[in-house]
């Protein structure tokens, strides 16, 4: 190993941090993904929406309590640090099963969320806010947006523009067949409409699974799929008051032959939308007797009238099943649709962009996302920013066994073009199984992923990772960085998260923190997998320099700094300093000085004295040195607000000091 000399004066390390998006923090994002919530028992089915400051709020249905399901939710920020409570905060814990839910953005930092809930007996529709900083504003364990006889399912949500959202569900309350129902809910937790909701469409026979998006004047259009005639698809529009826009029970969006189910919608960006579907009227099979789909879409505007061809375009007709579609705005009147698809003989994943006049605009029966060996299904995307998609999927590749999955995802720019690996990166490959990933996008080029994960082997878990637009997983790579000096040469100590060699480094260094900086020709040494070193002799005794330690990747350049360092004489005695800022959130910075060489110990202990971090466990030289904790434990957890010791032992030197962790 190298001379292991660490560091001085991080602070002006800490500020630069705090505004920079590439380095968020040390030890930000995790390989494999952060653990959302990891408490007792399962946690499943989550969902998410962006806090409107490159993070996200997830919400997931929560099996802790032992007997019911619950609702629960967390906020992660951009850099991966949880927000909110230790394994998030109670949306509801009222008695009896609630879940799964929907949510929504409020529009000021917080969410909406909606779920069907079994207090009464029999499933009713809740919703409740929860802020930016994780306080529920609403009634305790909710306000009932319906409690009408029978049962009400599958609500989802969107906002009415504002601050208060539109709820769609399907409804048994006639006791004879499901229909389509709304409700409005404003900022404060009034339902505005009649009790109980208005109806959408209460035709003959059932109608299910109903998606709802804005019609961009703060009412909302519906889609679902609808019996009265067959397996179709239908469509109504209902407006800020309540009032629905078009014919009785709704506008038939297709009504094509077989059966048509699936639907997903998305807005036109002009007051309608866009919907997609899987469509049984001509899908052929490899096997004569089976039954396969295709993917379809139709354009309706806001009047209601449908604008492509009747019963809808094809997006892919390609052999055997494609279905599960989802979709995304392009950003220009149109949409990017992704399905899976067993062409192949496997389940694959396909995408097609159509454009406003419902032209498709890729090669015929879609773009290849990923046909890795085995199956990839269960799709989902999200907007880049850019005219493209990023798109997440269950994937089966590792094949061992296979049941059990990993997360993977690809970007496809506007003009179909793939951007990531091929086959797309992996977001989870963590031990047994990772499921039902979401996604929502960062603001940026990348996306926030979430999926329900059992990698400790028994019960479900919550996880979530940052996949950046060049399609590295937001993994901050640098997991701690030491900088010192003695007389006549400065050395820098770093560890990173992923495996990475020597050359791929390079160091930078400036006499002022804003100073112009230039490359250094330092030998960079690869002291163990994940940590690295070099030495720059040419200091001067008395005199401040600011470093960079630059990553070079496939993806694109990760830089950590400036690092300043003071180049001092060596101290004359032991010497323990109050960690700074303090309190902190995220990180603070030890200070220490050794005079003599010797074995060093920095740790990390909780209020009851159990040691959660080591920070050093190593020879030091004698020096001045500076630690950065980041308010994690060794596992990576980050850990709750509370007060914490930090003890310093050196030789026969012994100090202990307190710090506050503040989230």
């Amino acid at each position: 190993m190298g001379k292991p000399v660490t560091a001085v004066g991080i602070a002006v390390l800490v500020l630069v941090m705090t505004v920079m998006f590439a380095v968020c923090a040390v030890g930000g994002w995790l390989s494999n993904g952060n653990p959302i919530c990891t408490a007792t028992d399962d946690q499943y089915v989550p969902r998410l929406v962006s806090d409107g400051t490159g993070g996200a709020i997830i919400t997931w249905a929560d099996w802790r309590a032992g007997s019911d399901d619950d609702i629960y939710a967390q906020r992660v920020d951009a850099c991966g640090s949880v927000k909110w409570a230790v394994d998030g905060v109670a949306i509801c814990t009222a008695t009896k099963n609630q879940g799964p839910s929907d949510i929504i953005s409020d529009g000021a930092g917080g969410a909406i969320i909606v779920w069907g809930d079994d207090r009464s007996g029999n499933p009713d529709i809740y919703a409740q806010r929860v802020d930016a900083s994780g306080s529920v504003k609403w009634a305790l364990d909710g306000i009932a947006v319906c409690t009408a006889t029978n049962g009400q399912s599958s609500a989802r949500l969107v906002s009415d523009g504002t601050g208060g959202v539109i709820i769609t569900w399907e409804d048994y309350r006639s006791g004879s067949d499901d229909d389509i129902y709304a409700q409005r809910v404003d900022a404060s937790g009034s339902v505005k409409w009649a009790v109980d909701g208005v109806a959408i469409c209460t035709a003959a026979k059932d109608r299910f699974r109903p998606q709802i998006v804005s019609d961009g004047a703060g009412g909302a259009i519906i889609t679902w799929e609808d019996y009265r005639s067959g397996e179709d698809i239908y469509a109504q529009r209902v407006d800020a008051s309540g009032v629905v826009r078009w014919a009785v029970d709704g506008v038939a969006i297709c009504t094509a032959m077989e059966y048509q189910n699936q639907p997903q919608l998305v807005s036109d960006g002009a007051g309608g939308a866009i919907i997609t579907w899987s469509d049984f009227r001509t899908g052929t099979c490899s096997d004569p007797y089976a039954r396969c789909r295709d993917i379809y879409a139709q354009r309706v505007d806001a009047s209601g009238s449908v604008r492509w061809a009747v019963d809808g375009v094809a997006i892919c007709t390609a052999v055997d099943d494609q279905h599960v579609p989802q979709l995304v705005s392009d950003g220009a009147g149109g949409a990017i649709i992704v399905w899976y698809d067993h062409r192949s003989g496997n389940d694959d994943i396909y995408v097609q962009r159509v454009d406003a006049s419902g032209s498709v605009k890729w090669a015929v029966d879609g773009v290849a996302i990923c046909t890795a060996d085995y199956q990839q299904e269960l799709p989902q995307i999200a907007s880049d920013g850019g005219g493209g998609g990023v798109i997440t999927w269950v994937d089966h590749r590792s094949g061992a066994p296979l049941y059990y999955s990993d997360v993977y995802a690809q970007r496809v720019s506007g003009s179909g073009a793939i951007e990531w690996n091929a086959n797309g990166v992996a977001v989870s490959t963590a031990a047994n199984h990772q499921a039902y990933p979401q996604l929502v996008s960062d603001g940026g080029e990348g996306a926030i992923i979430t999926w329900q994960d059992r990698r400790e082997g028994v019960y479900w878990d919550i996880y979530a990772l940052r996949v950046a637009g060049g399609g590295m997983p937001t993994v901050i790579a640098f997991v701690s960085v030491s900088a010192g000096a003695t007389r006549g040469e400065v050395t820098l100590l770093w560890q990173i998260a992923i495996d990475a060699s020597a050359l791929s480094f390079h160091v930078k260094r400036s006499e002022a923190p804003e100073g112009q900086y230039t490359d250094l020709d330092l030998a960079v040494v690869k002291d163990s997998q994940y940590s690295f070193s070099c030495i720059d002799g040419g200091v001067s005794s008395g005199r401040t320099y600011w470093y960079r330690i630059v990553l070079t990747s496939s993806s694109g350049e990760e830089s950590y700094g400036p690092i300043e360092v003071h180049v001092d004489a060596v101290p004359t005695a032991y010497a323990t300093y109050q960690s700074y800022p303090n309190p902190f959130n995220p990180v603070c910075t030890i200070r220490y000085e050794i005079p003599k060489p010797g074995r060093v110990s920095l740790q990390v202990y909780d209020i009851v004295g159990k040691p959660v971090r080591t920070l050093v466990d190593a020879w030091r030289e004698p020096g001045v040195y500076s630690e950065v904790w980041d308010g994690r434990a060794d596992d990576g957890r980050a850990l709750p607000s509370g007060i914490y010791f930090y003890r310093l032992k050196a030789g026969d030197f012994v100090a202990t000091r307190k710090m506050v962790l503040l989230h």
